[in-house]
């Protein structure tokens, strides 16, 4: 970024530490700058204390997963000329510890996947390579279309159980024992529905969809909810 452009915007940090600066002024020489840019000006030339995380710039790890101006999104991808304001405020993730400033603590996150048992189980342990899902195969392109996930934490920010209801699983980990249900692949299979079918999984859901509008990779989580308890309603899980 440089100062000879006039375009400039005020960047509103939320800050974890008393007494520092939560206001920017920042130059943007382009509608196509991210939030990230502004962030990073900020930290390089303005306040070297300012606390965020990042990692690839492209929008494949979603370290850099924030709130901006009140909707979870990823930071490299979300464009300052696309908020259609001269004020951006950026906010840490909801439902999770804040290590500093913007930076969570990721680990509530990941933990509901480890809860949820997210790891596939395969039905030949013996075998050296995963076998993969031919085209014929009933649920592939509904399991293609639910996979993806950044596990970048933004679904579980949005979601209005994670920060009010203790032990929910949170979309995320709740999809992806969806996926795996129905992979015929996975050795566990539907018996996987078990782990979801109380008041902390899919029952809770309200299927409001805020998990499926700040998704960053456009997983239709709400639709996958909506198929798991249809599943768990035909199904007996106790």
């Amino acid at each position: 970024m440089t100062e000879s452009l006039a375009t400039r915007i005020t960047l509103e940090v939320d800050r974890s530490e008393p007494g520092k600066p939560s206001r920017f002024e920042v130059p943007v020489p382009a509608p196509t700058s991210r939030v990230l840019d502004a962030l990073l000006y900020v930290r390089e030339h303005l306040d070297p204390s300012l606390g965020f995380r990042y990692s690839c710039r492209a929008g494949m790890c979603g370290s850099c997963a924030v709130v901006v101006n009140g909707r979870e999104a990823l930071a490299c991808q979300t464009s300052i000329g696309d908020l259609g304001t001269s004020t951006v405020r950026v906010s840490p993730l909801r439902a999770l510890p804040v290590l500093r400033d913007v930076m969570c603590d990721l680990a509530p996150f990941f933990d509901t996947l480890k809860r949820a048992g997210a790891a596939i189980r395969p039905r030949e342990p013996d075998r050296k390579t995963l076998r993969t899902m031919p085209p014929a195969e009933p649920h592939r392109a509904f399991i293609e279309g639910q996979n993806g996930c950044l596990t970048c934490g933004a679904c579980f920010s949005a979601c209005e159980w994670s920060a009010t209801r203790e032990g929910y699983l949170g979309p995320a980990a709740m999809n992806r024992v969806l996926m795996l249900s129905l992979d015929e692949r996975d050795a566990l299979g539907m018996s996987r529905l078990a782990d979801v079918a109380r008041d902390s999984g899919a029952l809770r859901c309200h299927t409001l969809g805020n998990c499926s509008v700040v998704c960053p990779v456009g997983i239709p989580l709400r639709e996958g909810m909506q198929k798991l308890k249809g599943l768990l309603a035909t199904m007996d899980v106790a």
